[in-house]
C-alpha cells in the first residue's frame, strides 16, 4: 500500500470476492481451450469462483459489482462469480487467514504485498495461460511493462488488466488569474517553483493560497521519480534489492528539494498546514492549491470538482523525466482447484471488459486500443492523452521484496514523517533509511 494520503492502494483496486455455486459445466477457456476440472479452493464446485479485492468507495465499488454481473452474464452459467469488498486495512489479513485455513480465494486483486505470497510458493504461475492469450500480442498490449511481474525471470505470476501512473494536476482558474501559462511537457521542476512562487498568496503571516501541494512527492514512490531523473534510485534493483542507497548525493538532493518547497521557498504547505485548510478532502480539491503531482487515479475523483483543471506529464527534474507505473491485475493461488475459471475472469477483465473500463474512467485500460479510445478520452481533462506518453519510458513504482510492507511501515513512513516535519535533515534521513532498510532487505 503509507503515510496518510489519497492512497493508491485504496483508490486503485476495486475489489470483489466471488463465491457462488453453479452446476458443473465444461469451459473452453481462452487460455488454452481445456475444460475446467476439480473443485474450488473454498470447497465449491469448479464453476464457482471466489474473487477478492478491496473497497474504493461507492462509485468504483458499484462499477466493480457491475463488472462481476457482466462477467456472470457473459458466462451464461458456466462460471458463477460472487463479489466481496473489504477495506484495505483488512484485506491482506483476510487473504492470509484464507490461506491458513486452506481455503484461499480463487482470484484476488494484486498489490505488492502479494510478492510475499510468491516467495512462499503460494501463487500459480500464469505464464503458459498468458502465453496462449492475446495479452502477449505487442500490437494489442504494452507487453514491455510486464517484465517486473516475471518474478522468476520467465513466467508471469499475475494477470494484468490496467496500468496507472503519476501525473501533474493544475488548477486552470488560479493559473488564469495569475496570468501564468499552463504546464506542458517542456516544464521542469524549476518552472514549477517559479510558477508556485507567483501563485502563493499571503495576508500578513497567513497563506491564503498555495502555489503547490507536495502530493506524492512526500511519499517514497513519488519522491523516487526525482532520483530516477538523476539516473539513480533508492535501491540497487527493484526485484529482490540487496541494499538501500539513499546516501547517494542525488537521493539526498531529491529529499532536500521537496523539504525546501515547504520550509525554504514556502510555496507548499506542511502536513499540519494542509490538514488545517484541507481536512479530509485533500489540498487540491479545496481550490486553494495551484498544482500537485499525484497519482493519475485521482482523475476520477477530481471530475467532481467545481473548478476547471488540467493534467500535464510530470515535470522534468533537470533535463529528464521518468514517471512510475503500476500494473493492476489478479493473482491466482496455486492451491485453488479452479485455476482455469479464475484465469477466465482475469483474462475477461483484461480483454472483453476493457471498453467498459475506459468508459468508467476508474482505471486506465491495459489494452492499447481502449487506452487510446474516444471512450477513454471523453470527458477527460486537457493534457490527459499527453500524460499517457510517459508510459513509454516509465519504471515500475514498487520494490519487490518479501519485507516490502515492513520497510514501508517501519522505515519509509516514520523517517519521512520526521523529514517533512523538518525534524530531520535529508542527510540524516538517508542514513537512517540505509541502515534500517538494508537490514530488512537482508533478513
Amino acid at each position: 500500500m503509507n503515510t496518510p494520503r489519497m492512497n493508491r492502494r485504496r483508490l486503485l483496486g476495486s475489489a470483489a470476492a466471488v463465491a457462488g455455486a453453479a452446476s458443473l459445466a465444461p469451459l473452453a477457456a481462452c487460455s488454452g481451450g481445456q475444460p475446467i476440472t476439480g473443485g474450488g479452493g473454498g470447497g465449491g464446485d469448479s464453476s464457482s469462483i471466489r474473487v477478492l479485492a478491496w473497497s474504493n468507495g461507492p462509485t468504483i465499488d458499484t462499477h466493480f459489482k457491475n463488472r462481476v454481473k457482466a462477467f456472470n452474464t457473459a458466462q451464461d452459467g458456466k462460471i458463477k462469480a460472487t463479489l466481496q469488498l473489504l477495506p484495505y486495512d483488512q484485506y491482506w489479513q483476510k487473504i492470509q487467514l484464507a490461506y491458513s485455513a486452506r481455503q484461499p480465494y480463487d482470484v484476488y486483486y494484486w498489490d505488492v504485498q502479494a510478492y510475499g505470497h510468491y516467495k512462499k510458493g503460494l501463487l500459480a504461475s500464469l505464464g503458459d495461460r498468458i502465453g496462449q492469450s492475446p495479452l502477449v500480442d505487442s500490437a494489442q498490449y504494452p507487453v514491455h511493462l510486464y517484465k517486473p511481474w516475471k518474478f522468476d525471470g520467465t513466467s508471469m505470476f499475475g494477470c494484468p488488466e490496467n496500468v496507472q501512473s503519476m501525473v501533474f494536476f493544475y488548477n486552470k482558474k488560479l493559473f488564469d488569474t495569475a496570468g501564468v501559462k499552463y504546464p506542458d511537457d517542456t516544464w521542469t521542476w524549476e518552472d514549477v517553483l517559479a510558477a508556485a512562487d507567483k501563485m502563493t498568496l499571503r495576508q500578513g503571516n497567513k497563506t491564503t493560497q498555495w502555489g503547490l501541494a507536495t502530493g506524492a512527492l512526500t511519499i517514497w514512490w513519488g519522491l523516487q521519480t526525482l532520483s530516477w531523473a538523476q539516473d539513480t534510485a533508492f535501491v540497487d534493483k527493484e526485484l529482490e534489492p540487496t541494499k538501500f542507497q539513499m546516501t547517494d548525493p542525488r537521493n539526498v538532493a531529491s529529499m532536500k528539494f521537496v523539504q525546501d518547497l515547504i520550509y525554504t521557498h514556502k510555496v507548499a504547505p506542511s502536513a499540519a498546514q494542509a490538514q488545517a485548510f484541507a481536512q479530509d478532502i485533500g489540498p487540491f480539491a479545496t481550490g486553494k492549491v495551484a498544482m500537485i503531482a499525484d497519482g493519475g487515479w485521482n482523475t476520477s475523483a477530481f471530475q467532481q470538482l467545481d473548478f476547471e483543471w488540467g493534467i500535464a506529464p510530470l515535470p522534468m527534474f533537470g533535463s529528464k523525466r521518468v514517471a512510475p507505473y503500476w500494473l493492476g491485475g489478479w493473482n491466482i493461488p496455486k492451491s485453488t482447484k479452479t485455476q482455469d475459471a479464475a484465469f477466465e475472469f482475469a483474462l475477461w477483465s483484461a480483454s472483453n471488459f476493457q471498453p467498459t473500463m475506459a468508459k468508467d474512467h476508474d482505471w486506465i485500460p491495459l489494452r492499447n486500443a481502449d487506452r487510446a479510445s474516444d471512450a477513454m478520452s471523453e470527458g477527460m481533462p486537457d493534457g490527459f492523452a499527453e500524460s499517457l506518453t510517459q508510459l513509454d519510458n516509465a519504471r515500475i513504482g514498487d520494490i519487490y521484496h518479501a519485507n516490502n510492507l515492513q520497510i514501508v511501515e517501519e522505515v519509509f513512513n516514520p523517517t519521512f514523517e520526521q523529514l517533512w516535519n523538518n525534524k530531520m535533515t535529508p542527510a540524516q534521513a538517508a542514513r537512517q533509511i540505509d541502515e534500517k532498510g538494508s537490514a530488512l532487505l537482508s533478513s
